[in-house]
């Protein structure tokens, strides 16, 4: 008797078969199940107790209505009846299940057909695709977005030349248009007595907006209320005037009727304290505005305004023309650059789960944006070596062993990486300081790392500059069974800057000879002491139960911070989003540090900071300038690694007023 028989009880051949069938179908995690020509369930698998909850016991015997409910079954009973047909039928969509809750589900009919060509019944197949759905939607909108900013590129430079302010307008009303899939943009000037009269009107064929250009209109007849918002200066986003208090009063919904519109978005431009002019976009139904929405035509507004202004002086215009088309097409070709490079890691970086995708995507992008603020600040002139190393290492680099050794050493002769190859080689630190966190020299307290660089023979501008990683981890190492990723991003970020790569895994760790040959000059010969990287946040109880005071007005990065800080064991005060309530909490409360966005609302954030040096508590700046106005903190600039924040508020020591 052979291993397979005994593994199986005694059952004839047949009977045997069908309950190794029975135990596959239970072992999966998708819904099988056969549905006989009355549509009850003559079998269900075991994943059908984990959906509805129950046992399959109370499954089988039921009806189709009965097991999904009035609204599942209303949506599948088209494909039910195709399948009792004889047809195979695959389906994908959005399923209201009754006790199951509402799933994006992928299932497939299969007949079953007896030889006299007969349908008894039917097997289905269902897969919930829900979560891959969801990343799929995260993905469509950060891609979307990523459009928006292209179309305003584009937007810029067809209208850098344009002298006509109704073109100017018109222009940006079709793109508005085209980009939101709204009936109508358009934009509209207030005349002396305070009348709105429609500049331009962009309508989309079909939609059922009524053509409105040169017609006026006075604000209040569409409801007082919203009158008196615009007026004001408040960004309207109305996603239904007959539900919205602003808008639904009788005349103002006849008023609307009138011209087609249920939902509208305006911006306003408010010029010496009163209302010039405002952008719209509308829409004949019902339509919600995402915030990212709001913010695009807040763009698409201020390059109509400042447009418009420089149309209506020619020698201003004159004088901004050579300026402004240099600087459009930099913008623009690099800008263009790296939403490729970011579209690219999307759609290229594995997905295991969402939680890994997020981390290593966010890794990603965030190493090219620390790049970006290091070329932003030396003028797109280049980077300087040490400091690109320094940057990408700095969340790594904090561990130290008992007698206080420097668990990253960073050394090499001064050395200048130029703009089209700093960006590729930040790529390629950050996927080697990545491997080296999970699994190398970083990965462990006694663990170090040493990178040095060297020119070549002759050393000088032009000449290939040699960089060594190498990595000990204080414990065996086994080189990778497989090839991932990381390791294709690098090869290829590094055939990008025309350079040779050497990865050599060593029992003791990984080393990594990297050859640049074009894009790096030596510099002038300066200071260049070796890395000694700030104590990391884990190893260091500095914020356990610290009373941190945040002041931060936008909310997301404000909630962020909260998690973070939350996370390292201090204890949040805020957040604060204006200046007012940061004294208000300060005044109320005992705060231990403090953390600061330079600017808040267009107002700087230097009462708060000298408040806090007279009372001799540390403080952080963050801010998303690549200059901000302040010396008298550390300044992180944004996206900062978790990390690296928590070590420079780990780290502060208090300011002395003056």
């Amino acid at each position: 008797m052979s291993r397979d028989d005994q593994a199986l009880p005694s059952y004839p051949p047949l009977e045997r078969r069908a309950v190794f069938s029975s135990a596959m179908a239970d072992a999966v995690p998708i819904l099988i199940s056969y549905v006989d020509r009355e549509e009850r369930y003559r079998f269900v698998n075991r994943a059908y107790e984990r959906w509805f909850g129950v046992d399959r016991s109370q499954i089988e015997g039921k009806t189709l209505v009965e097991v999904l409910g009035e609204e599942a079954y209303g949506r599948l009973r088209h494909h039910v009846a195709r399948a009792l047909a004889g047809e195979s039928v695959v389906f994908e969509g959005q399923v209201n299940y009754q006790d199951a809750g509402l799933r994006h589900v992928e299932a497939q009919y299969v007949p079953d057909i007896a030889r006299d060509g007969e349908v008894p019944g039917y097997y289905v197949l269902v897969t919930d695709i829900s979560e891959s759905k969801k990343a799929a939607a995260e993905l469509e909108r950060m891609l979307a977005g990523e459009r928006r900013r292209g179309a305003l590129l584009d937007l810029g430079q067809k209208l850098r030349d344009e002298a006509d302010p109704v073109a100017i307008a018109k222009t940006a009303a079709r793109m508005l248009a085209e980009q939101l899939g709204v009936g109508r943009a358009g934009y509209a000037e207030l005349d002396e007595d305070g009348v709105a009269v429609i500049v331009a009107d962009d309508g989309r064929a079909g939609s059922g907006v009524v053509p409105m250009k040169g017609r006026r209109f006075r604000l209040e007849d569409f409801g007082a209320p919203m009158s008196a918002d615009l007026r004001a200066g408040r960004t309207l986003a109305i996603g239904d005037v007959a539900l919205d208090e602003r808008t639904s009063g009788v005349d103002a919904l006849e008023a609307y009727a009138a011209v087609g519109v249920r939902a509208f978005m305006t911006i306003p431009l408010i010029k010496s304290g009163e209302l010039s002019a405002y952008l719209f976009v509308c829409h004949d139904a019902p339509r919600a505005f995402a915030p990212d929405e709001i913010a695009f035509v807040s763009d698409a507004a201020e390059l109509i305004w400042t447009a418009s202004e420089r149309a209506r002086s020619d020698q201003a215009l004159k004088r901004a023309q050579e300026t402004e088309r240099l600087l459009i097409r930099e913008v623009d070709h690099r800008a263009k650059n790296v939403l490729a490079v970011v579209q690219s890691l999307a759609q290229l970086t594995p997905f295991e789960h969402k939680d890994q995708y997020v981390q290593a995507l966010s890794g990603r992008i965030g190493s090219l944006a620390r790049a970006h603020s290091l070329l932003s600040t030396g003028r797109w002139s280049g980077v300087d070596l040490h400091d690109l190393l320094r940057l990408e290492l700095d969340p790594y680099g904090g561990c130290r062993d008992g007698q206080g050794g420097d668990q990253v050493t960073i050394e090499g002769p001064p050395a200048l990486i130029d703009a089209q190859a700093a960006q590729s080689l930040a790529l390629v630190i950050h996927e080697l300081a990545t491997n080296a966190s999970k699994y190398g020299a970083l990965s462990r307290p006694l663990g170090r790392l040493s990178v040095t660089w060297t020119w070549g023979a002759t050393g000088g501008a032009g000449e290939a500059l040699n960089l060594i990683w190498r990595e000990d981890a204080g414990v065996h190492v086994d080189a990778p069974a497989r090839r991932g990723f990381g390791s294709t991003l690098i090869e290829s970020a590094v055939k990008q800057l025309g350079g040779r790569v050497e990865l050599i895994w060593r029992p003791q760790g990984l080393k990594v000879r990297l050859d640049i040959l074009k894009g790096a000059q030596a510099r002038a010969a300066e200071s260049t002491p070796a890395y000694r990287p700030g104590l990391a946040v884990e190893d260091n109880p500095a914020l356990r139960d610290q009373r941190v005071l945040i002041v931060e007005d936008e909310a997301v990065v404000a909630m962020e911070l909260t998690r973070v800080l939350t996370a390292a064991g201090a204890k949040v005060v805020g957040p604060a989003g204006t200046i007012e309530e940061a004294l208000n909490l300060l005044d109320d409360q005992p705060i231990d540090r403090a953390l600061l966005d330079v600017n808040l609302g267009g107002r700087p954030i230097t009462p708060v900071a000298k408040a806090l040096a007279r009372r001799r508590i540390p403080f952080v700046y963050l801010t998303g300038y690549q200059e901000p106005d302040v010396d008298d903190g550390p300044v992180l600039r944004k996206p900062v690694a978790a990390s690296a924040l928590l070590g420079a508020l780990a780290r502060g020591a208090p300011v002395v007023a003056q």
